[in-house]
C-alpha cells in the first residue's frame, strides 16, 4: 500500500497547491479569525442533537479545527493533556477522565471505561495506542466527561471522545502541512483536498498524511534506534445530496490507517546516568506493536418536515494488531512474547430527532456486533519460585497435613529442599481467546420546556448483550527441574520431598492449562437519565442531572485452577451540577461541572492464593469519585484571546479486598495514574501583518502508580508542560517555530524494577520543529 500511498499524497499536495480563489481564502480568514470568540457559537454534536456549548448542560470540551492548527496539534492525546479533567497513561497509549482509566480502575473487566468514537464509529480498544488518533483534517473533536451509557451505550461509563473529520463542501477547497522535529527526528507531510464533483449533487474530499520517525530511545546493545514509527493515513469522503441543500443528504466515508512503532515512546532504563538524556536499552529483541484499520461509514439523514429528522449510522471496522516485545530490555531471554488480534466490526444506528421548539430530542436504535475470533499470545517469561508461585509455603503445608509433621520440622525441610531449586523458573505460555459480542439498545433523550428559561432533561437505555467467548491456554515448564534419583542413595528423606515439590510445581503448571468450551452470557441493563435546568439570567443556565452508567459483565477462566467464571455488570450513579454563563457581550465564557460519582459492583481481579496463576473477576468493590471542572475563554479583543481550564477529581475505593494468602483491604485507596489536579492556560494573538503567537500552558498532578502499593506517597511526580507556536501566516501560505515542553521537565508515566533494573516510560523532551502551510 505504501508504493500507492506515496504518488496519492504527492497528489493532495500538488491540488492543495493549486491558486487560490479569492473569496475562499477571505471567507477562510475571517472564519479563522472568529473561532474561538463571542461571534461565532461552538455546535455540540456528540450527543445526537445538535446544541450549542452553552446549551449543552453535559461536562464537554470542544476542540476546533482552528484551535487544532493554531497549537499544532497532531494527536488526539495532545487535546487529552489540555483538557481539565483528563490525563494521559502510560505515555500516551491510554488515558483518564475525571480520575478513572479507559481501561479499568480495579485490575480487570471486559469491556472498556472510555471510548473513542470515529465519524460514529467506536473504535476498539486496542486502538488507543496505535490506532486512527491522528488529527490531520478533522473539523472538531469533542470530550465527554461524565457517563455517556444512555446515549453511547457500553464501554462510555466514564465519558467519550468524539472525532469527527471535515466534510466535503461544494466550493474547492485544498490545505498542505510539513511539519518536522528534533529529538525524534520526525517529519510529516499532509494534505487535503475537495470540491463538487456535480455542483449542489456530488462532492468529494480526500486526505492523507504521511510520517516517519527515528524515536527516542538507542540500543546500545545492537546499535540503532529502538523505537523506530511510522504511519499512513489516507481518507475518502463523498458527500451525495440529490435533492438539494434541504433535503436528503448521504455521505459515504472509507479510512486506511497504519500505524507501526510503539510511538518511539516506549521503556528505557532509568537506573543510569542522564537516564532521561540517553533513553537507552540493551535488547536483543525487537519491541513494536503494528496497527491496521480499515473503516467504512455510511451518514443518510433526511428531513421529515420542519419538526422530525431522520438518521442512520452504519459502520463497519476491521482493526488486526500484531505486537512482538522484549520485557527485560537486556540480553538476557528473561520475558519476551508476540501477540495478534483480529476485530472486525458492524454498528448500525437509527435515530428521529424532533424539534417543536419547547420539546426537542430524539429516539433510537443500536445494533452492533464485534467478533473477535483469533486473538493469539504467546509468551515466555520467569517467575520466582516463592514470591510468584509460593512453592516453599506449599511444600511445608503439604509435610504437615500428608506426615503429620510439627510445622517448623516442616518448614525446615521444605527451606532445606528449596535450596536443590533455581531461583526463577522459566513458563512458555499460547492463550487462545475469541469474543463475539452481539448488542441491541433502544435509547432516547429530550428536553422539554415547561416555562420561560425552566427546562426538564430526561433520557433512558435498554441494552442487551449477549458475549460469546472461547478461551484456551498451554503452559509449559522450561526449567530442568531436579531429579529425586539423584538424592535417593544420600538421604532419601530429601529424594522424598524433592519428588513432593517437583508434583506440586508441575500441578501448577499443569493446572494452568485450560480448555473450555464456548461459553454464552447475556446481560441487560436500564439506564435512566433525569434532570432540569434554568437559564436564571440572560446566558446564564444552571443544570442539575442524575444518570446511571454501567459496563456489562463477562466471563473469564481461571489458569490456577483451569476453570470458568462469570461475573456481573458494574453500575454508577452519577450526579452531576453545571453553569453556563457568558459575559461581556459573550466575549467572555465561564463554564463549570461539579459531580459525584456512586460505583458499586465493580470488576476487580481477585488472587485466591499465592500462586501467580490463581486469579479471577469478581465483583467485589465499590468506591466513589467527586470534583469539579472550570473552564474559561477570553476574547480580550479581535486578536487577543486568553483561556484556562482546572479541574480536580477525588477517587477512592470504599470497599476492595484482596486475598493472596491472607485477605488485604484496600479501601480507602486511590485509583491509579489518576492526579487530583490539571489544569491548562494559554493564549492566541494575531497581527494584522500576519504574525501569530499561541504559549500554553498545562500541569498533571502527582499521582500513585498502581492501587496495591500507596504507603510511599504519590510516586509518579506532578509535571508542567510549556508550549509555543510563532509565525507568519496570509491567506495562501504559513511558516511556524513549534516547541514542546520549552523547559525540558523531566518526568515519568510508570517506572518499575525489571530482574534488578530500574525501567520507566519517560515524558517527552524539549522537542524544536519547524511547520509549513498552504491553503486554498
Amino acid at each position: 500500500m505504501t508504493k500507492i500511498f506515496k504518488p496519492v499524497l504527492l497528489l493532495l499536495l500538488a491540488g492543495a497547491a493549486m491558486p487560490a480563489h479569492a473569496a475562499d481564502a477571505v471567507e477562510a480568514a475571517d472564519m479563522a479569525a472568529d473561532a474561538g470568540g463571542g461571534a461565532g457559537e461552538i455546535v455540540v454534536t456528540g450527543l445526537k442533537f445538535d446544541r450549542t456549548l452553552q446549551d449543552t448542560p453535559e461536562s464537554v470540551k470542544v476542540f476546533t479545527s482552528e484551535e487544532i492548527e493554531r497549537q499544532s496539534l497532531v494527536s488526539v492525546y495532545d487535546l487529552i493533556d489540555r483538557t481539565a479533567n483528563l490525563s494521559s497513561t502510560f505515555n500516551k497509549s491510554g488515558f483518564n477522565i475525571r480520575g478513572i482509566s479507559n481501561t479499568n480502575v480495579s485490575g480487570y473487566g471486559f469491556g472498556d471505561l472510555a471510548t473513542v468514537y470515529l465519524d460514529g464509529s467506536p473504535l476498539p480498544g486496542d486502538a488507543t495506542s496505535g490506532g486512527p488518533l491522528d488529527l490531520w483534517d478533522l473539523d472538531q473533536v469533542e470530550i465527554l466527561r461524565g457517563p455517556q451509557s444512555t446515549l453511547q451505550g457500553r464501554n462510555a461509563l466514564a465519558g467519550a471522545i468524539i472525532l469527527k473529520t471535515a466534510d466535503p463542501s461544494f466550493d474547492w477547497q485544498g490545505k498542505a502541512r510539513a511539519m518536522i522535529t528534533d529529538a525524534d527526528g520526525e517529519y510529516r507531510l499532509a494534505a487535503a483536498v475537495g470540491g463538487p464533483i456535480v455542483d449542489d449533487v456530488l462532492a468529494f474530499r480526500v486526505a492523507g498524511e504521511l510520517a516517519r520517525g527515528d524515536g527516542l530511545i538507542k540500543n546500545s546493545l545492537a546499535g540503532g534506534n529502538y523505537a523506530r514509527t511510522n504511519s499512513e493515513v489516507l481518507r475518502g469522503k463523498l458527500l451525495f445530496t440529490p435533492s438539494g441543500a434541504d433535503g436528503l443528504q448521504i455521505k459515504l466515508s472509507y479510512l486506511y490507517d497504519r500505524h507501526f512503532g510503539n510511538d518511539g515512546r516506549g521503556y528505557s532504563f532509568s537506573d543510569v546516568a542522564n537516564a532521561w538524556d540517553r533513553r537507552t536499552v540493551e535488547a536483543n529483541r525487537e519491541t513494536y506493536t503494528k496497527t491496521s484499520t480499515d473503516l467504512l461509514t455510511l451518514d443518510v439523514t433526511l428531513p421529515l418536515g420542519d419538526v422530525f429528522t431522520l438518521s442512520s449510522v452504519s459502520t463497519y471496522n476491521h482493526l488486526k494488531t500484531f505486537s512482538i516485545y522484549d520485557g527485560d530490555l537486556r540480553a538476557d531471554e528473561e520475558a519476551y512474547g508476540d501477540f495478534a488480534t483480529n476485530q472486525k466490526t458492524f454498528s448500525q444506528e437509527a435515530r428521529l430527532t424532533f424539534d417543536t421548539g419547547p420539546l426537542q430530542g430524539l429516539i433510537g436504535g443500536y445494533y452492533s456486533r464485534l467478533k473477535n475470533p483469533d486473538s493469539d499470545s504467546n509468551s515466555t517469561f520467569s517467575l520466582d519460585i516463592d514470591r510468584d508461585l509460593g512453592l516453599t509455603n506449599q511444600v511445608a503445608a503439604y509435610l504437615v497435613s500428608q506426615f503429620g509433621l510439627p510445622l517448623p520440622t516442616a518448614q525446615f525441610l521444605a527451606v532445606q529442599a528449596r535450596a536443590e531449586y533455581p531461583d526463577r523458573v522459566f513458563i512458555s505460555s499460547q492463550q487462545l481467546y475469541s469474543v463475539d459480542i452481539e448488542t441491541m439498545a433502544l435509547f432516547g433523550d429530550a428536553s422539554w420546556e415547561v416555562a420561560p428559561g425552566l427546562k426538564l432533561l430526561g433520557g433512558f437505555r435498554y441494552d442487551r448483550e449477549r458475549q460469546k467467548v472461547a478461551n484456551s491456554n498451554t503452559v509449559i515448564l522450561n526449567t530442568p527441574i531436579p531429579d529425586p534419583a539423584d538424592y535417593a542413595a544420600a538421604n532419601p528423606l530429601l529424594a522424598q520431598i524433592i519428588g513432593t515439590v517437583n508434583g506440586l510445581l508441575q500441578a501448577q503448571v499443569d493446572n494452568a492449562n485450560s480448555s473450555g468450551p464456548e461459553s454464552t452470557t447475556t446481560y441487560k441493563a436500564f439506564l435512566p437519565k433525569g434532570g432540569v435546568s434554568f437559564e436564571f439570567a440572560p446566558d446564564k443556565t444552571l443544570s442539575a442531572i442524575v444518570q446511571r452508567g454501567y459496563r456489562s459483565g463477562g466471563s473469564g477462566v481461571n489458569p490456577g485452577r483451569a476453570s470458568t467464571h462469570v461475573y456481573d455488570p458494574e453500575y454508577t450513579w452519577n450526579y452531576e451540577l453545571s453553569l453556563r454563563t457568558q459575559w461581556l457581550d459573550r466575549r467572555l465564557t465561564l463554564n463549570a461541572n461539579a459531580f459525584y460519582v456512586d460505583w458499586t459492583d465493580q470488576q476487580v481481579i481477585v488472587q485466591l492464593s499465592d500462586s501467580v496463576y490463581d486469579y479471577e473477576t469478581q465483583n467485589a468493590g465499590s468506591s466513589r469519585v467527586w470534583g469539579f471542572e472550570v473552564e474559561s475563554a477570553f476574547d480580550i479583543t479581535d486578536r487577543l484571546n486568553i483561556y484556562g481550564s482546572v479541574g480536580y477529581a477525588n477517587s477512592k475505593f470504599l470497599d476492595f479486598q484482596t486475598t493472596n494468602g491472607n485477605v488485604r483491604d484496600l479501601s480507602g485507596f486511590e485509583f491509579a495514574n489518576a492526579p487530583r489536579w490539571t489544569w491548562a492556560a494559554g493564549f492566541d494573538w494575531r497581527h494584522p501583518t500576519g504574525v501569530s503567537t499561541n504559549i500554553n500552558i498545562n500541569y498533571r498532578g502527582a499521582q500513585f502508580q498502581d492501587v496495591s502499593d500507596q504507603s510511599a506517597g504519590r510516586n509518579v511526580p506532578a509535571r508542567t508542560l510549556v508550549n509555543a507556536k510563532i509565525g507568519y501566516s496570509n491567506d495562501h501560505f504559513g511558516a511556524y517555530l513549534v516547541a514542546t515542553n520549552i523547559f525540558d521537565e523531566k518526568y515519568y508515566d510508570y517506572q518499575y524494577e525489571n530482574a534488578g533494573r530500574l525501567q520507566a516510560l519517560f515524558g517527552d523532551p524539549r522537542m524544536i520543529g519547524l511547520t509549513f502551510e498552504g491553503r486554498f
